[in-house]
Order: structure tokens, then C-alpha cells, then sequence
């Protein structure tokens, strides 16, 4: 096992790997205020080649120039956490509302096991989901909540969508039986051309979104979920199929659709783009 090291015994070891410091007071600063291993992913693209255990820098990389990407991409988690919240707050309302207006007791569907199909994983049981959506109910201690508590009411999805994480109500909308439900919601945002595309698109949302929740890297980090380079998605650029940059980029225009201006995506551009090493990070990831 590994002993633990100093901050300067880790400025050393970058020294001795030939990464540059051009002020080691502020590197001190900025080591002891995040972890060595946290700034690992930033700096191993400027690396010769970390895989095969050469952890030299290539000629001229600097601490300085790392950092600096470092914290563009904790601005863009604070945008894109920004621009999720936008679409998640509209995609829960269309989801009750056409819910709610599907049938008579539309209302309570979700609370019912026939309302969900069984496309679920190896893992899973059919009735998991229902376990989780009354487990998170019942954690919920909003005076709405109580108050149907009280009165022996069970809640209407208008009330739930709205203590619900958005992972449990991805997936709830994904195993909805009801396609008509389903059709009506994805035919509200002009980006979903059919089922299989909205539920693509939100489990890359929600795998986005859960990154930028617990500060993940963003920047040159391949995502797990894969987005087909649709038409749209031209306005902002090419990428590789599962770069960041093609998920921000469905995220830019549902949120620019939302808002009805392009300000979210101009603002995501604007950052994207003060430096080039970032932005070729977001398209064309390593790691």
C-alpha cells in the first residue's frame, strides 16, 4: 500500500515528471484545496502515455494550464446542472400532465404495478420500481406531502414528480404502458422523433446530470451512453459519438427550445471555447 505524500513531496513528483510550475505558492494553495488524485484526470492527457505506466509530461505542459481547464469545467458542471434542471422541471410537468389526463384515475396510475411493463435488467425485478417511488415518497417530509398524509389520500402525480429524483421518474416514463402517454410527452419537444430516441436522450441526461451533481470530470471523459449524431446536433459541431459534447449539445437545444431564445447556448459556447484545449477535450475525449 501506498504511504501518503506531502503537498510539496506531490509538486516534487510532478517536478520530477517534468510538468512546469510557474508558481508553486499558488500550487500549494490549489493542491492542499483539492486532491492530487481528484486532478489525476486532468492532467493525464498531458502525459506521455499513462496506460503504459510513462507518467512523464510531454514538452511545456504546465500545472498552470491544467488548472485553468480544471476550473472551466467546474463552470460548465454549474451550467449544465443549470440547463438539466430546466428540461427536468418541464419534462416532470408534461409527464403528470398527460399522466394524470390519460385516463379517469390517471392521477394514481403510477402507483400501480400494471402501469409499468417488465423491460428491466438481470438485476431487477418488476416490482422494484414501485418499491422505490413509495420508498422516496415516504421519505418526503413537504407540506404538501403531509398534508395528503393526513387527509388518507394517496399523492397525484402532479405532487410525486416533484419529490421524485429524476432517475426513478426516467424511469417510470421508460416502462409506461400507456403509449399514448408516452407519444404525447416525447411529441412536446420538437428534438424527440420517436420512443426509443426520448429514452436514449434522458438516460444521457440523467448519467449527465448525476457527473455534474457529484463534480465529476466532464472534460475528456468518454460517457457510457450513446447519442446518435442527429441533424440537429450540427449547429453545435461535430464530435465523437460518446463525447460530452454531443449530450450538451441535445442538451442546448431542448433547453434553447424551453426558453424559446438561444441564450443558454450561447452562454455553454462562450465557455466552451475560451480555450481550445478544452473544447477539443469535450468532442474528442481520450479517457
Amino acid at each position: 500500500m501506498k504511504s501518503p505524500t506531502t503537498v510539496s513531496e506531490q509538486i516534487n513528483l510532478l517536478k520530477a515528471r517534468g510538468l512546469v510550475f510557474k508558481d508553486e505558492i499558488k500550487a500549494i494553495n490549489i493542491l492542499s484545496q483539492n486532491n492530487y488524485y481528484r486532478l489525476t484526470g486532468y492532467w493525464r492527457k498531458y502525459q506521455i502515455n499513462p496506460d503504459e505506466k510513462d507518467d512523464r509530461f510531454v514538452s511545456d505542459a504546465t500545472f498552470e494550464e491544467i488548472i485553468e481547464i480544471y476550473e472551466l469545467d467546474a463552470e460548465l458542471r454549474n451550467l449544465l446542472l443549470k440547463g438539466t434542471g430546466i428540461f427536468e422541471i418541464c419534462f416532470r410537468s408534461k409527464f403528470a400532465y398527460h399522466a394524470a389526463h390519460s385516463v379517469q384515475n390517471g392521477s394514481i396510475l403510477y402507483l400501480e404495478q400494471n402501469s409499468y411493463n417488465n423491460n428491466i435488467s438481470k438485476k431487477e425485478e418488476p416490482e422494484d420500481l414501485l418499491k422505490e417511488i413509495n420508498k422516496e415518497l415516504q421519505r418526503s417530509n413537504e407540506k404538501y406531502v403531509t398534508h395528503f398524509r393526513k387527509i388518507g389520500e394517496r399523492l397525484p402525480i402532479w405532487v410525486a414528480v416533484e419529490i421524485l429524483t429524476f432517475s426513478t421518474i426516467s424511469k417510470m416514463f421508460s416502462r409506461w404502458t400507456n403509449k399514448d402517454v408516452v407519444k404525447k410527452v416525447s411529441q412536446q419537444f420538437k428534438l424527440f422523433k420517436n420512443y426509443a430516441e426520448t429514452i436514449l436522450v434522458i438516460r444521457a441526461l440523467t448519467n449527465l446530470r448525476n457527473l455534474c451533481a457529484h463534480q465529476a470530470r466532464i472534460w475528456n471523459k468518454e460517457l457510457t451512453v450513446k447519442v446518435a449524431n442527429k441533424k440537429y446536433l450540427q449547429n453545435f459541431g461535430d464530435s465523437k459519438e460518446r463525447a460530452p459534447w454531443r449530450i450538451i449539445s441535445v442538451l442546448m437545444s431542448l433547453v434553447d427550445e424551453i426558453n424559446q431564445n438561444d441564450t443558454y447556448s450561447k452562454n455553454v459556447l462562450s465557455l466552451c471555447k475560451q480555450k481550445e484545449a478544452f473544447y477539443n477535450g469535450l468532442i474528442e475525449p481520450t479517457l
